[in-house]
């Protein structure tokens, strides 16, 4: 091979190697195109919750015992019986407080025998006293004889009384109206009295259930009489069913040094789902808005001005804080000042707004101006909204974005910035009533 022809590959070789190099220079230092998390503006419900966990109860029920001592000689009901207030339970065997009633009667007889006789000796001595013919001590004997007379006839009635309402005792009835839930005797059983009422049946009324639920301290203070609870239990994991929190105790229940506090969650129960003892997963709704424009916290954040590239973002007008932030900094005692169903100023037409949670929170926490970022051609454009409520997830916007939207929540990767929107980078909201449960709730 000739040096000539040898001179030329090395300059192809050096010319390949020197194109290369440039392509590879340039690639590298050349401008990046930025990709973007996005989430579409949409239509949601926002909500704050405290979960809690407790037992169902019935609202009425009442244990039925025994005043006297006796042979149980017939037991009417059962288990799950139905029956009506004043309905004949269970019957002792009568013969002995028979017995004890007619001993009574036959006293009762003779102390008012001698009774009258009393009185017609205290008639005469009065007479003869009168005219002189009796000392004043026999006199004053007729009528002492007479008041003890009464006296031995008034408590020997009383004893009569007694033996009445012992027999009656020996027939037990119903206090009220409900479902037999326990039996505790059977017929033939000896029930003793003399110490305590023996337990022979408990009755309650499963048509109106409580649950107990034992709320942990730190969230008793976001809670007040009337708001919304829903719960499930494992008999019926796919139902949801509503009821009202009536009643927060004051009283403390201190366990492994934790404090919690009881609160009474009351619930219809007409189809009879619900029974005595069951565990029930109770969410008690603070405040809620419904069917309203929401975006993810994350479109909010802070420091999303600086990950974009921008010199700084638009401050809020009332605070730095956010919206779930600054209603927590506020307080309790703001918010237990309200009741269910009270109106809000300039809330009351709020679209979604639900009337007996929205408005409280709307009160306490005035709307708020903050900085998104909307993707606009490809590129991240700020935009001023108002937000109203937010929840752990998302935040309520009241006005700025149209539905439909792409706000950026952060920096990612991607093909395009259109890829990189996805409704997945959208964390659920918290909240939802759920459907009715079966049998009718």
């Amino acid at each position: 091979m000739s040096k000539q022809s040898s001179r030329r590959k090395l300059v192809v070789i050096l010319v390949v190697v020197l194109v290369a190099a440039a392509v590879g220079v340039f690639l590298l230092t050349r401008p990046k195109k930025a990709r973007y998390k996005t989430s579409v503006v949409a239509r949601g419900d926002v909500s704050v919750s405290v979960s809690a966990t407790g037992t169902v109860n019935p609202v009425n029920q009442v244990t039925v015992g025994s005043q006297v001592s006796g042979t149980l000689e017939k037991v009417l009901v059962d288990f799950n019986d139905h029956v009506t207030a004043g309905q004949v339970l269970a019957r002792i065997d009568p013969r002995n407080y028979q017995s004890a009633l007619e001993q009574a009667k036959a006293n009762l007889a003779s102390a008012q025998a001698s009774l009258t006789q009393a009185q017609l000796t205290s008639a005469r001595a009065e007479t003869l006293y009168a005219s002189g013919l009796m000392a004043y001590s026999d006199y004053l004997q007729a009528k002492t004889d007479l008041e003890l007379a009464k006296a031995k006839r008034d408590q020997v009635h009383a004893s009569y009384d007694q033996a009445q309402t012992n027999l009656a005792y020996t027939t037990i009835t119903a206090p009220m109206s409900g479902i037999v839930v326990a039996r505790e005797v059977d017929a033939g059983q000896t029930v003793a009295a003399s110490l305590q009422s023996p337990n022979l049946f408990t009755i309650a009324d499963l048509s109106e259930m409580q649950v107990e639920v034992s709320i942990d301290e730190a969230d008793v203070g976001k809670l007040d009489t009337g708001l919304t609870a829903t719960f499930n239990v494992d008999a019926y994991p796919e139902s949801a069913f509503a009821g009202k929190l009536v009643q927060v105790r004051n009283q403390p229940v201190v366990s492994s040094n934790v404090t919690t506090y009881i609160g009474i969650v009351r619930v219809a129960n007409p189809g009879m789902l619900l029974k005595p003892g069951m565990t029930a997963n109770v969410k008690i709704i603070v405040w809620a808005v419904d069917n309203v424009l929401t975006v993810p916290n994350a479109a909010l954040a802070t420091k999303l001005a600086s990950t974009l590239g921008f010199s700084s973002a638009a401050r809020s007008q009332t605070s730095g804080q956010s919206g779930v932030n600054r209603r927590n900094a506020t307080g309790a005692g703001q918010r237990r000042g309200f009741r269910p169903g009270a109106t809000a100023a300039g809330d009351s037409s709020r679209p979604g707004a639900r009337p007996d949670t929205a408005a409280r929170a709307a009160a306490v926490t005035p709307a708020v101006t903050k900085t998104v970022y909307v993707l606009q051609n490809g590129k991240p454009v700020p935009r001023e909204v108002e937000i109203g409520m937010a929840d752990g997830a998302n935040t309520e916007v009241v006005r700025g974005l149209e539905e439909g939207e792409l706000v950026i929540t952060g920096l990612g990767q991607g093909k395009s910035p259109a890829t990189a929107n996805s409704q997945q980078n959208r964390v659920p909201m918290i909240g939802g009533f759920g459907g009715p449960p079966r049998g009718g709730h």
